[in-house]
């Protein structure tokens, strides 16, 4: 799965985020931004036994994707199975109806909260959101060092998805998982000068 990163500029990335959406016969998601495999190594990927391949980077650097800050958790990833997974209801405005999404504790980088999913319905990445830890232990988790996310999320639908390669040991077989950009950036008051692009952490400034 390994890929080649491309610097582009704004309206080059648009137009090729644009051609990708028409292709797909999709309408684009909402927020554009993402902060998956800053280091370019095609580390955006999670995986279903009943659905399939997840893609946290599913458009490219500055896309639609997988957004987790220190302030907040927001995106999409992507999957050829299921469509459009959303990661907060700030991606389409809809939380005064609906108010779910994702956070994350910047003391041990652990996620918690509800994605959803048209085709897959709701996804949980914590068991402190039904509070069944003590029955099924299981959650995603952010390595606050490194960016690594692995562990486990749960669907009533599809079943686990697995965040690396990791959960099974199938790392030497299959290598997968997705990296976020650490240490955790905070989203408000900060403007990335050219887009996410891989190395380009230094770019980020008030």
């Amino acid at each position: 799965m390994n890929t080649t990163c491309v610097r582009s500029n704004r309206s080059e990335r648009l137009v090729a985020a644009l051609v990708l959406v028409l292709v797909m016969g999709l309408s684009a998601p909402a927020s554009s931004s993402e902060t998956i495999d800053p280091t370019c190594q095609d580390r955006r990927y999670a995986w279903s036994e009943n659905a399939g391949w997840l893609n946290a980077e599913p458009l490219g650097d500055g896309g639609p994707g997988l957004a987790i800050f220190e302030d907040t958790v927001f995106g999409w990833l992507w999957s050829e199975n299921l469509g459009w997974i959303s990661a907060s209801c700030t991606n389409t405005d809809s939380c005064a109806t609906i108010d779910f999404g994702l956070a994350i504790d910047t003391g041990t980088g652990d996620l918690s909260g509800w994605a959803w999913g048209e085709n897959i319905g709701w996804i949980s990445l914590s068991c402190s959101n039904t509070s069944s830890c003590a029955t099924v232990d299981y959650g995603v988790h952010v390595d606050l060092g490194t960016g690594e996310i692995s562990g486990w999320a749960w669907s009533e639908n599809v079943g686990w998805l697995s965040m690396s390669c990791t959960n099974g040991g199938s790392c030497a077989t299959v290598d997968f998982g997705p990296t976020t950009q650490v240490p955790l950036l905070v989203h408000e008051g900060l403007v990335f000068a050219d887009g996410f692009e891989c190395g380009d952490a230094g770019s980020w400034g008030p």
